[in-house]
C-alpha cells in the first residue's frame, strides 16, 4: 500500500470516530394525580399540619394520629385502579432527565411549599438528591410552577441494582396541604383496588439526608403533578445521558439558518402523541378521542378537552407505538358548551401541548 493510500485510509477512519452521533431524542411525560378532587385534609394538629402523622388504628377502618413535633413534612402518593394497579404515582420515568413543571392543587389556605426529589435503592427509602425553592400557591386553585430538578429511575452502578426517584411535596410552613381526603382509612391490608395510599415523612429531609422511617396509609390523594422531560432508558440504553438542559430539551428545535432541520445534531424531540383523526364522537356525553402513542416507551398522563374553560379531563395509558380510544367524559360545561350542537371546535391539551379537536355528534 503506497503512502497516499495509506493516509487516505488513516484520513477516513479519523473522519468516522470524529463524526459526531446523533443524540437519542428526549421526551416528555406527564405523571400524577389528576388534580380533580378538591384539597380537603384537615387533620387534628391545628395551623401545621405537619405536627400529625396518620397511624393505623386499633381495627380495620380505623385511624389515629402521632403527635410528630415536627413543623416540617413530605407527602406523596399513588392511586390504584380497579385490578389494583397503579394508574398514577409521582414516580420518575425509567431514563435520565428532570422535573420541569410541577402542578399542585391548593386549598383554602395553602402552606408554603417546595419541591423534592427522594430517592431510593437496594429496597431502602428515602435520600433527598434535590430540593426546589419555596412556593407560596394560591388558594383554591390549580397552580403550576416551573422547576429544574433531576431524577430519573434505571439500572445502578452495581450489578443487579437499580434506583428509583420519587417528586414529593415537602412542606415548609403552616396552612393546608395539597391532599384530598377520601374519608376511608384503616385498610391497608386488604387489596388496594380503587384506593389512593399516601406515604409521608416527618420531618421533611434537607438535601443530602436520608431518613428510612416512611409512613403510609390508605385513603389520602397527593394533589400532585408534573412533567419530566429526559431520555428513556431502553434495551439498548441501558444508562442514558440526561438532556444539557431539559427545561428546554422537549420544546422544538429551531430550524437551521437557511432553512432545514435542527441548529444543531441532536435528532428534533418526536411529539409523543398525535391524534388519529381530527374529529372525536360523541355519545352519552364521552367524547372517543382516538390517539397515537409515538414512542418507544408508553405514553401516559392526563388529556382535558378546553374551549374556554375545562369540558373534560381523562388519563391515558398507550402502548409503545399503539394506537388507543381514550373516552372523555364531558363535566357540567361540557354538556352546556355541546347542547344542541352537532359540531363544536375546542383543543385537545396534551402534556406536549394543544391539538385542534371537534367534537361530533
Amino acid at each position: 500500500m503506497d503512502a497516499r493510500r495509506t493516509l487516505a485510509l488513516a484520513f477516513g477512519i479519523f473522519a468516522a470516530v470524529a463524526a459526531p452521533a446523533r443524540a437519542q431524542a428526549p421526551v416528555l411525560a406527564t405523571n400524577g394525580s389528576a388534580l380533580e378532587k378538591p384539597a380537603n385534609l384537615a387533620l387534628p394538629s391545628g395551623a401545621n399540619q405537619c405536627l400529625a402523622r396518620p397511624y393505623i388504628g386499633l381495627a380495620a377502618g380505623q385511624i389515629q394520629f402521632i403527635d410528630t413535633g415536627q413543623t416540617t413534612c413530605m407527602w406523596w402518593s399513588t392511586e390504584y385502579g380497579p385490578a389494583g394497579t397503579p394508574i398514577a404515582n409521582t414516580y420518575v420515568p425509567r431514563g435520565a432527565g428532570a422535573v420541569t413543571k410541577v402542578r399542585v392543587r391548593s386549598g383554602p389556605s395553602p402552606a408554603p411549599l417546595q419541591f423534592a426529589i427522594l430517592g431510593s435503592g437496594g429496597g431502602l427509602c428515602c435520600t433527598t438528591k434535590a430540593v426546589s425553592p419555596v412556593f407560596t400557591p394560591a388558594p383554591d386553585q390549580v397552580n403550576e410552577f416551573a422547576v429544574n430538578l433531576p431524577a430519573g429511575s434505571g439500572v445502578g452502578d452495581t450489578d443487579g441494582s437499580q434506583y428509583n426517584d420519587i417528586l414529593v411535596v415537602s412542606v415548609a410552613g403552616n396552612g393546608s396541604l395539597p391532599v384530598n381526603d377520601r374519608g376511608a382509612h384503616g385498610f391497608i391490608f386488604d387489596p388496594p383496588n380503587n384506593q389512593a395510599r399516601a406515604a409521608f415523612l416527618h420531618p421533611a429531609l434537607a438535601n443530602g439526608a436520608s431518613n428510612t422511617d416512611v409512613g403510609i396509609m390508605d385513603g389520602y390523594e397527593v394533589l400532585l403533578q408534573y412533567d419530566w422531560c429526559g431520555v428513556p432508558m431502553t434495551g439498548s440504553n441501558l444508562r442514558p445521558v440526561a438532556p444539557a438542559d431539559p427545561t428546554t430539551a422537549c420544546t422544538p428545535a429551531p430550524p437551521a439558518p437557511g432553512g432545514g432541520g435542527p441548529a444543531d445534531n441532536t435528532t428534533a424531540p418526536t411529539p409523543p402523541l398525535r391524534t388519529a383523526s381530527p374529529n372525536a364522537g360523541v355519545r352519552a356525553n364521552r367524547a372517543a378521542v382516538r390517539l397515537i402513542c409515538q414512542l418507544t416507551t408508553a405514553c401516559t398522563g392526563t388529556l382535558r378537552l378546553v374551549k374556554g374553560k375545562t369540558l373534560g379531563t381523562a388519563k391515558f395509558n398507550l402502548k409503545p407505538g399503539k394506537a388507543a380510544t381514550v373516552r372523555v367524559p364531558l363535566n357540567a360545561a361540557g354538556r352546556k358548551a355541546f347542547k344542541g350542537k352537532r359540531r363544536l371546535a375546542v383543543s385537545l391539551v396534551l402534556p406536549q401541548g394543544r391539538l385542534p379537536l371537534t367534537l361530533k355528534r
